[in-house]
């Protein structure tokens, strides 16, 4: 792949060498008294060229194709004009202007999307202090989704972005498991997810699972960057998956928005935020309280979400905000089942005791400073501090149910699991762009401070009654204190070699310090104190490539190092049958992609790319056997893994190929990505792991739908078809005594949705999940001990009516 990525470079070069003149359009934009302008719009009229004008009133456009256009230049405070211009080949025409001062009067704007139509984009080469040049990355524009987002149906949100796999644990949506490229979709705990920029989990390096999931009713737009974003956010192989909460409207001291959801199982959601802007100060926050009793039997849950933000611009250059974001919620886990049990009830459950309840705090104080056009700020100090409490009964195989001793008259006692997290982060970031060889380039750096910790206690004896009691006798069987501190700084540098060539070198540096200390029993009540002390320096680098074939068309290329720590999960055994080697390593290895995107006018969207993963010392699970003959899972540095594959999306609005009509659209969108993911070697024991598929790797995902709209009328119907993949590092088949190994078969799901709009502040959504009321499942648990041995079923078919209202 270093290979193909180096010949990438030069075809770029010689492309850029080799490639047809075209023109240019430059100048200046001045007020009456011939002073510049800054920050000025100038737009070719229905074209995607556009430009701003620096602090000096100068602009310029290029790569133009020649021939006549409309010049439109606007700026707040003046009166906006339209110009005739001419664009000759291999020339470049200069086109300055006066503008005129005027007070416009406008009436309150609200800028809407049509749920289906144009959710999907790509983001710009610099956001912010962040450079997104050359790297793979998509962004979900929620609001143009028109999907069951009141239950978080990652499916079909995530429909457009090719590879995306996801675990649907139950229908509720309380936790969003998305993974790409053979990576674990487990809590999203390969992706760095951030919301607003900042973390979501308490510990990085150590405890990555995202039990955090703010409601996509709030959030104005999901971006992620692939594997390459490692060196700007955290060595994480998956990349970066953040999450984009609403602004205000700005243009109102007060707004609100609701949104209520009634469903199938007693389920409702209801929603409402509230946001305006007074004076110097704007604000936004919102509340989300959702309850169902589930589709299977025993997986009733009440989901609450808060969040409140307030932000204060004492100038126009500054920016101070203070966020704040809570979750809690109470769920029960149906728990898992044998394969005889799927196929006879998918829907039943033998355990009626066992509850799941995080409570998450996450305080945020950031401050932005454009110290200049050129040269920007960005500083995040936040903390993350609340529990994740499990109550379990019963953890072994389903055909054990969880029943009331004759013997006792009560049913045995529970085990108490719970974690105390703790952390906080300084992260400061800048953006300084200069000019070289007569080109724009810029260079982005961080530094960041984190420190966490979490209190872990497990296997403590809990009470025998049926609902939710942290009730504990005696000693917790594991006690344990985790802490890591991590020093890490990053440095990006986007060069543009020419108008369309920029290349982003990178390199990331982060020193690791982790300790353990605390008691655990191997033996019941035989307790052994631990401790353990580990630090690391962590270099990595990368490189990034874009070219522009046209304004709305690039090829772009990266290869980027990663690296993935031995995880707190990995050191403590999480079931009865489950070893872990006490010798584990850490992952690193590498992402690379080359691929072509954009768009032709407004018919065709389009992201078409091949991708390598190398993932060395992966940590697996291998289903052994011991010397009675019982199999057991085994945690050890499975071997070295290569993912090689295709990740493609195609969208293609077929009304616009005559006309860009604003008031209809059909379109027809498809999401493919194939995996080719193998281990390179690897044994253990007499396990031979060399050329085995990787475990809960799909062989393919594809996601495809059909949207149509006509004025406020939109209809959007989609379509899941996942391949199968292995539970173990060894491909076991599963049995009867072990249903947590095995494979998971290719399954099919369809979903459907409708959507109406009543003038401008009403409307309403009803959907149907799972069409066609398959029977399907994403997931076999390995070590996971509330949720039971076994097989999780996806939800059968379900229904949902959605009202909103804007005032």
């Amino acid at each position: 792949m270093k290979k193909a990525f180096l010949t990438f470079l030069l075809f770029l070069m010689l492309t850029q060498a080799f490639s047809q003149s075209t023109g240019n359009i430059k100048g200046s934009i001045t007020d009456n008294s011939k002073a510049p302008l800054e920050l000025v719009n100038i737009i070719l009229y229905k074209t995607n060229f556009s430009a701003t004008t620096n602090n000096k009133g100068q602009y310029s456009i290029n790569n133009i194709p020649a021939g006549n256009y409309q010049v439109i230049i606007s700026h707040i405070g003046y009166k906006s004009v339209k110009q005739h211009i001419l664009v000759k080949n291999n020339d470049t025409t200069e086109f300055s202007y006066t503008l005129q001062a005027g007070v416009i009067k406008i009436s309150a704007v609200e800028v809407q999307g049509e749920r289906g139509v144009g959710s999907i984009k790509a983001l710009p080469e610099i956001g912010g202090t962040n450079i997104y040049s050359g790297k793979k990355n998509e962004v979900v524009l929620v609001d143009s989704v028109n999907a069951d987002i009141a239950q978080n149906k990652a499916r079909d949100v995530f429909a457009k972005v090719p590879g995306i796999t996801s675990w649907e644990l139950d229908g509720s949506g309380t936790q969003t498991s998305v993974a790409a490229r053979g990576l674990s979709p487990h809590r999203s705990w390969e992706f760095n997810v951030n919301q607003n920029g900042y973390n979501v989990n308490n510990d990085l390096y150590g405890y990555p699972e995202a039990m955090y999931n703010p409601p996509l009713e709030a959030v104005q737009q999901i971006e992620l960057i692939r594997g390459s974003a490692a060196l700007q956010y955290g060595p994480q192989f998956g990349g970066m998956l953040n999450y984009v909460i609403k602004q205000p409207d700005t243009t109102k001291s007060l707004s609100i928005e609701t949104e209520q959801t009634y469903g199938s199982f007693n389920t409702s959601n209801s929603f409402a935020s509230v946001g305006g802007k007074k004076g110097k100060l704007t604000f936004y926050a919102f509340f989300n309280y959702r309850s169902s009793d589930g589709w299977r039997l025993n997986s009733n849950y009440n989901f609450l979400n808060a969040y409140a933000s307030l932000h204060y611009k004492p100038t126009a250059k500054i920016d101070i905000g203070l966020e704040y974001s809570r979750e809690n919620y109470m769920q029960k886990f149906a728990g898992g089942l044998t394969d005889a049990m799927f196929a006879a009830d998918p829907r039943q459950s033998t355990r009626s005791r066992n509850y799941f309840n995080p409570i998450i705090n996450l305080p945020a104080l950031l401050f932005n400073y454009a110290i200049n056009n050129k040269t920007l700020l960005n500083v995040k100090a936040y903390t993350f501090f609340g529990q994740r409490n499990m109550v379990i009964a019963s953890p072994g195989l389903a055909t054990n149910a969880d029943t009331i001793s004759k013997a006792t008259g009560s049913y045995a006692p529970r085990e108490i699991n719970r974690d105390f997290y703790n952390s906080y982060t300084v992260d400061a970031r800048m953006i300084k762009k200069y000019d070289l060889l007569g080109h724009e380039s810029a260079l982005s750096g961080g530094l960041k401070y984190s420190n966490a910790a979490t209190n872990r206690k497990q296997n403590g004896e809990g009470s025998t009654g049926t609902n939710f009691d942290l009730t504990q006798t005696g000693n917790y069987g594991i006690a344990l204190l985790f802490k890591t501190i991590n020093y890490g700084a990053f440095l990006e540098n986007l060069f543009r070699i020419t108008d369309r060539l920029s290349v982003t070198p990178g390199i990331r540096y982060d020193n690791l310090k982790s300790t353990l200390n605390g008691t655990e029993y191997k033996v019941y009540k035989n307790f052994n104190p631990v401790s353990l002390s580990t630090s690391r320096n962590i270099v990595l680098g990368g490189i990034g490539a874009q070219y522009k074939i046209t304004e709305s068309i690039n090829i772009y290329g990266n290869y980027s190092q990663a690296y993935r720590p031995i995880l707190y999960a990995n050191l403590i055994i999480g079931s009865s049958t489950a070893v872990i080697d006490p010798n584990l390593k850490d992952a690193s290895g590498h992402n690379a992609d080359i691929g072509v995107r954009g768009g032709v006018k407004k018919i065709l969207n389009f992201d078409l790319s091949v991708f390598e993963l190398k993932y060395n010392n992966r940590i697996g699970n291998i289903t052994l056997t011991d010397g009675n003959g019982k199999p057991y899972t085994y945690t050890t540095n499975a071997g070295n893994a290569l993912t090689k594959g295709v990740e493609a999306f195609v969208e293609v609005h077929l009304l616009n190929f005559n006309t860009e009509d604003t008031n209809s659209d059909l379109s027809i969108f498809s999401s493919y990505a194939y995996n080719h993911a193998r281990y390179l070697n690897g044994k253990a024991g007499v396990v031979n792991l060399t050329g085995k598929t990787l475990e809960d790797v799909p062989q393919f995902v594809s996601r495809s739908g059909i949207n149509g709209s006509v004025h406020n009328l939109s209809a959007t119907f989609y379509y899941s078809y996942v391949g199968g993949s292995w539970s173990d590092a060894n491909n076991t088949a599963a049995t009867k005594t072990s249903p947590n190994i095995g494979y998971v078969p290719r399954y099919h799901v369809a979903d459907f949705a409708l959507g109406y709009k009543f003038s401008d502040k009403y409307n309403i959504r009803i959907g149907i999940n799972n069409l066609t009321d398959n029977k399907y499942f994403t997931r076999r648990t390995e070590t996971l001990v509330y949720l039971g041995n076994g097989i999780l079923p996806g939800d059968g078919r379900s229904c949902y009516v959605t009202l909103g209202a804007k005032f």
